[in-house]
């Protein structure tokens, strides 16, 4: 991305903290990487950089060999998250288009998930996490259950190279204080039944003992409701 200042909003949206540990996926060419070193250069602030392409990793590992606080790390970041134990993380990345929803799901299952995650994803897809009811879908529900949802910026298409067909969004994650969902597997399946059939009215998706027990409108649809309604929902149901 050229874009500098957006590149700079995004960094000064994570607010940082002296002993964090930031976690940047898919650093690439570096556009990211440069700014954040530029910002946090032999800081008490940790960066990991995750990145899937060898060439990169060596490219990297030149660029930023100077910097003591600075980590390239070659991998899969679907493999790598899993099993990522550190706990006061944020998480910066311009994430691939074709895999944002396993990513995004992967930050949210952590065993220690980020204070804050900054994503640069697909701009249809950063409304659609970002979206309230009546528009809500099973992503915006299932995200804005664990973190509040703030769509930053657009960046145009023609900020990347190679140029992309679509827009891009940015949006900032904040992990919620107060969570009830444990089962994190369970409630997916439940948000996934409700959200099965979108046009489709609710009491095609629910029993009307269940309609009754979780005050659900059989008249409406799933888009309906916001995450709040299906935490309350699920609570009572399973």
């Amino acid at each position: 991305m050229k874009d500098k200042h957006a590149i700079l909003e995004m960094i000064q949206a994570l607010e940082m903290k002296d002993g964090e540990t930031l976690v940047e996926i898919g650093p690439g060419l570096g556009a990211l990487t440069t700014e954040l070193i530029n910002f946090y250069a032999n800081s008490p602030i940790n960066i990991k950089a995750i990145e899937l392409d060898i060439r990169f990793v060596d490219k990297l590992n030149n660029m930023f060999k100077e910097i003591s606080n600075f980590e390239v790390i070659g991998g899969n970041i679907l493999d790598w998250l899993p099993q990522y134990k550190g706990d006061n993380t944020k998480i910066l990345g311009s994430l691939p288009y074709y895999i944002t929803s396993p990513i995004v799901h992967e930050i949210i299952k952590m065993e220690n998930p980020p204070e804050v995650a900054v994503l640069l994803i697909q701009k249809e897809v950063a409304e659609k996490i970002s979206a309230d009811a009546p528009d809500s879908s099973y992503m915006s529900c299932f995200v804005q259950t664990f973190y509040e949802v703030e769509y930053m910026r657009t960046i145009d298409k023609k900020e990347f190279s190679p140029v992309p067909k679509v827009d891009g969004g940015v949006i900032k994650l904040t992990r919620r204080k107060q969570q009830k969902i444990k089962d994190i597997k369970a409630y997916q399946g439940f948000l996934h039944l409700a959200y099965s059939n979108p046009r489709k009215m609710l009491n095609k998706m629910f029993k009307e003992d269940e309609r009754n027990r979780a005050s659900i409108d059989g008249e409406k649809r799933a888009q309906n409701y916001n995450w709040e309604k299906w935490v309350e929902a699920y609570t009572i149901l399973r």
